[in-house]
């Protein structure tokens, strides 16, 4: 049986948004588009982004309102963007419910869509017809796999055709890109090492990568994105490379998951005692 479920990684750099200003192709940009018109065709109903620019300590938080205002949280760069969105507040109250039953520490608050949903949606659905529901991240890696999974099950259980989104960088060193624009070989060392695990659905051995190349990256979502997409998807999801660009100190990639969730048992009996 077809699974309702998709999900993607994608970058939200308003950079991305100037490429068309100075006519530089970008495979990143056109990746997002093509996804999305696939997406459109497979008949996506709604879309549910894990944003690493709401970041809520160790209590996960959903916006459930009905419609999200665009939120501009960044500054500097020559374009932005307006994409004020319908919300999914049956899929949201669903998503809390879950949540309290698996004893998962929710809540609802009204966040918006700031830059992580802007940016990449800018592209993948253009005419802002898709509903959102954007979510926080929170607590640990672990702790946000644990949510991710209970996620899943809600999702599935819905029934509607829904795009889980990991928006985040892979390295995101902001001194680098702002001030110093000095280029050091571990940048991309870390991105490769990562979109290596990734394409051999071993993302969630990630925290492993040696802790000086952890350093220098400094991960956007600290792995807790990546984590909340593979308890979702599936701890042992493949992620397909569709597209991977750097900027100095910001690795940007687009790497397309399909639902692989029967794999967590064998994860879990390895990690005995790591996830409840």
């Amino acid at each position: 049986m077809e699974s309702n479920l998709h999900g993607i990684m994608v970058p939200h750099v308003p950079t991305l948004l100037e490429y068309g200003m100075n006519n530089k192709p970008s495979a990143v940009v056109s990746e997002m588009r093509e996804f999305g018109r696939r997406m459109k065709a497979w008949g996506v109903t709604a879309v549910v982004v894990a944003t690493t620019h709401w970041r809520t300590g160790d209590r996960f938080l959903i916006d459930d309102a009905p419609l999200h205002r665009t939120m501009t949280t960044y500054a500097g760069f020559r374009q932005q963007v307006e994409y004020d969105c319908p919300g999914q507040p049956e899929l949201a109250g669903i998503l809390r419910q879950a949540g309290e039953r698996n004893l998962v520490f929710t809540g609802v608050e009204r966040h918006g869509a700031d830059h992580a949903v802007t940016v990449p949606l800018h592209f993948m659905f253009p005419d802002r017809d898709v509903p959102v529901v954007p979510l926080s991240i929170a607590g640990t890696p672990l702790g946000a796999f644990r949510w991710g999974r209970t996620l899943g099950r809600a999702i599935r259980r819905w029934g509607g055709k829904v795009l889980f989104v990991a928006s985040g960088s892979l390295s995101h060193d902001l001194d680098c890109f702002f001030v110093t624009g000095r280029v050091l070989p571990g940048y991309e060392e870390f991105d490769r090492q990562m979109l290596g695990l990734l394409a051999e659905g071993k993302g969630m051995d990630a925290p492993g990568i040696k802790p000086e190349l952890i350093g220098l990256a400094k991960p956007e979502g600290g792995f807790r994105d990546l984590f909340m997409l593979l308890g979702v998807l599936g701890s042992r999801a493949r992620g397909v490379v569709r597209a991977y660009e750097k900027l100095p100190g910001v690795g940007m990639a687009v790497v397309e998951f399909a639902d692989c969730r029967e794999s967590d048992d064998e994860w879990l009996v390895e990690h005995d005692g790591l996830v409840h």
